[in-house]
């Protein structure tokens, strides 16, 4: 055992640069009010360090905002998809304007 042999270092994380920080606005329709989707999105956007907000609306679809990595956005949308409380039936999703933000906001809670 040799206490001076140097270790390898561990692969560092990807920065991401300015141009790969997008927004987009979704919109939910399905089984997506009354089963905790809100919460759901809450979640896993501040887990995976998204910034934006969701809302439910008053024709029983749900609307959110998500500013982050599109690899990180997709990873929420498949993971909401997998949850069997939950059904969606279409999204409907657009670019937007980045936006200066600090979180993310579940409205109307």
């Amino acid at each position: 055992m040799n206490f001076f042999r140097k270790k390898k270092k561990e692969p560092q994380p990807v920065i991401m640069t300015d141009n790969s920080i997008i927004r987009r606005h979704y919109r939910f329709t399905g089984i997506v009010q009354g089963v905790g989707f809100r919460v759901e999105v809450w979640k896993r956007a501040v887990d995976l360090g998204l910034r934006g907000w969701v809302k439910n609306n008053y024709d029983g679809s749900v609307e959110c905002e998500l500013q982050g990595s599109q690899e990180k956005m997709d990873h929420l949308v498949a993971s909401m998809k997998k949850i069997p409380r939950i059904h969606i039936e279409s999204i409907s999703v657009h670019q937007i304007p980045l936006k200066q933000e600090s979180g993310f906001e579940m409205m109307g809670y």
